[in-house]
């Protein structure tokens, strides 16, 4: 009497033949494989020769369960849902801004505060980030010689800091069919881009007024920049300027060159 070979056997077999006749390759944890290969795997662990009759393959009993379902995990297709959440603000945005504002207090240069008690007022600073740059503005001032100190009082000279503007600029070229509406269909046509090209700019303008018993000493308006460019032709990426990669860089180099040498 003919014995039945399981479906679980069966299984195997259908993948192995539709394998064998696939016109694709196959590729198994980054490693490709042929079809032929996958064929002849797949028959193997059934123990089934590639040139056996099918005559032979039903009347062949002797089943390795465990083996044959672990392959079929393989085939079955699964998925894991994550929620995302993003900030108000995206990372780059803040970078580029603060960028800004170190490549415009970088240039301060005020030799009269060099050795002499100064008091940084910021009352009419009103800008994003406030916090960074009040401290990048008085990091600066203590690198340049000035000696900080808490009270107006106190001071021989009173800096008074604002800023002209901080913000940031966005820039797109397509070459291509841009995103079209449909009449009648919330989903536009998607945009069909031969070539495209992002701009992306942080700028900062500071006014630093400083003043001596109500006679100035100086007053002088800084500018500062930071750009990040991306480019796409077809699906080919290329980043002409990223001023937020060389600062980071430029940071790591600094902190490993100030590090104590194990």
């Amino acid at each position: 009497m003919q014995e039945d070979i399981g479906l679980t056997k069966k299984i195997i077999l259908v993948i192995a033949n539709a394998a064998k006749q696939s016109r694709f390759e196959f590729r198994i944890y980054t490693r490709y494989a042929s079809r032929d290969t996958i064929h002849h795997s797949l028959l193997s662990i059934i123990d089934i020769q590639p040139e056996t009759s099918l005559y032979y393959v039903f009347r062949e009993a002797k089943m390795k369960y465990i083996i044959a379902a672990s392959i079929l995990l393989i085939f079955v297709t699964g998925c894991t849902t994550r929620n995302f959440t993003n900030t108000q603000r995206t990372a780059i945005e803040q970078l580029l801004l603060s960028g800004a504002v170190d490549n415009a207090v970088a240039k301060f240069h005020i030799p009269q505060v060099a050795g002499g008690k100064t008091y940084l007022d910021f009352t009419n600073l009103k800008s994003y980030d406030i916090e960074y740059v009040k401290t990048a503005v008085r990091a600066r001032f203590a690198q340049i010689g000035a000696i900080l100190v808490e009270n107006a009082d106190q001071a021989d000279y009173i800096a008074e800091i604002t800023s002209g503007t901080l913000g940031t600029e966005y820039k797109s070229t397509l070459l291509g069919i841009p995103s079209l509406p449909i009449p009648g269909s919330p989903t536009p046509l998607p945009e069909l881009a031969l070539a495209r090209s992002v701009e992306q700019t942080g700028i900062a303008k500071l006014l630093v007024f400083i003043h001596s018993n109500g006679k100035l000493v100086t007053a002088d308006h800084y500018y500062g920049k930071a750009e990040r460019d991306e480019g796409f032709i077809l699906w080919f990426r290329f980043q002409p300027t990223d001023d937020i990669r060389k600062a980071w860089e430029k940071a790591d180099k600094k902190l490993e060159a100030e590090s104590p040498k194990n």
